[in-house]
């Protein structure tokens, strides 16, 4: 049998840790109330703190309401207005290109040769066939006036005047289609070396020196620098409030500049699934642009009025936002919920009425907001 005093030894111990841990249980609670805020005085939004804090004559700034436009974002591509492809006319292997992508080409510049060797053979070939038609002609002038002269006097008769009549027709024709065959050999010669139609800068290039191209291949696209716009993929609902003509902000998201874009063209075929159509603007776009990059057209849809204050006149205490308000000689801690950085001024969205005075920091420089009062 235990003694007492060791019954009474482990009575004592199971206490202390029943008591050990009610503290400890005790001790997480009191730190999970501290934490949520529930042994902390909070001060509801838009209601004033009764602490005044002295002041003499505080640099103020009232609260007012702004009309600023409200503009729908419309993301765009940058394209070439006249994209150009060159191809070529011709069967031909390349022996010659300087064709290299970004390069700037002037209208006339060589850019491509072709194997031209056959091509100059060809012209040869007819240019011979030029001189012998022409002959033949000059042999059957010379027969047709023989005969005349003997028509006259009888001694041939009118049938070999008529044959010697259509030798000077047929040597004609031939000499037409000699001439003919010299100038298409010509204009093949000339296809052999290709030349830049327009003033570009080339975008893509799709050949090399060795290849062997047929008519149609497309040798390189490019484009005028000068010549561009964004088109771009507007909703339905805004079809009324867009003209060709119309200045409207892009914004160049990869350059991070702002610019004037003009409505250039508004296509009318309303994409049926999206509900939306596409404009083209023309801008003076700086260089560095390229077809292919995304701009953001801004259309205005109407007009807002918010409530600001000077960005410098919110302190923040925690997660609280907090002015100081002028009322009379106090000022008076207020809460208030801001909303979106508007330059140097601040939106809020409960907490202030138009008209009431916020303290800023000394020295504070304010510019005029965007928007009217």
């Amino acid at each position: 049998m235990p003694s007492k005093s060791a019954k009474l030894r482990a009575l004592l111990g199971r206490s202390v840790r029943i008591a050990t841990i009610l503290l400890m249980v005790l001790v997480v609670v009191v730190l999970i109330l501290w934490l949520i805020g529930a042994l902390r005085n909070k001060i509801p939004p838009g209601s004033a703190s009764r602490r005044a804090v002295a002041t003499t004559h505080p640099l103020t700034a009232a609260a007012r309401r702004l009309t600023l436009t409200r503009n729908m974002s419309a993301v765009g591509t940058i394209r070439a207005i006249h994209p150009v492809t060159i191809a070529s006319r011709i069967v031909g292997r390349i022996i010659w290109t300087n064709l290299e992508v970004g390069a700037v080409l002037q209208k006339g510049q060589i850019i491509v040769r072709l194997d031209d060797r056959n091509l100059k053979a060809q012209l040869a070939q007819t240019l011979a066939a030029v001189r012998l038609a022409r002959a033949e002609l000059h042999q059957a002038l010379i027969n047709q006036r023989r005969d005349k002269t003997l028509l006259a006097t009888g001694d041939v008769t009118r049938a070999a005047m008529d044959l010697a009549d259509t030798g000077v027709a047929t040597a004609q024709a031939s000499v037409a289609r000699a001439l003919a065959a010299g100038q298409s050999a010509k204009t093949l010669l000339a296809y052999a070396t290709i030349h830049s139609p327009v003033n570009g800068v080339v975008r893509q290039k799709m050949i090399s020196v060795g290849d062997t191209v047929l008519p149609g291949t497309a040798l390189a696209r490019i484009y005028n620098p000068r010549r561009m716009q964004l088109a771009a993929v507007v909703q339905e609902s805004l079809a009324d409030r867009l003209h060709p003509g119309e200045i409207l902000p892009l914004r160049l998201e990869g350059l991070n500049r702002k610019l004037e874009a003009r409505v250039r063209q508004i296509v009318p075929r309303v994409q049926s699934q999206s509900r939306t159509f596409i404009i083209k603007a023309t801008a003076a776009f700086p260089a560095g642009v390229w077809p292919g990059m995304y701009g953001t057209i801004l259309v205005p849809v109407g007009a807002e009025h918010p409530l600001v204050v000077p960005d410098a006149a919110i302190t923040y205490v925690g997660q609280l936002a907090l002015v100081h308000v002028l009322q009379g000689n106090r000022v008076l801690r207020q809460v208030v919920q801001p909303g979106r950085h508007i330059g140097q001024w601040r939106e809020i969205l409960s907490g202030l009425r138009i008209g009431q005075r916020v303290v800023i920091p000394p020295g504070t420089s304010l510019a005029a907001p965007e928007g009217h009062p």
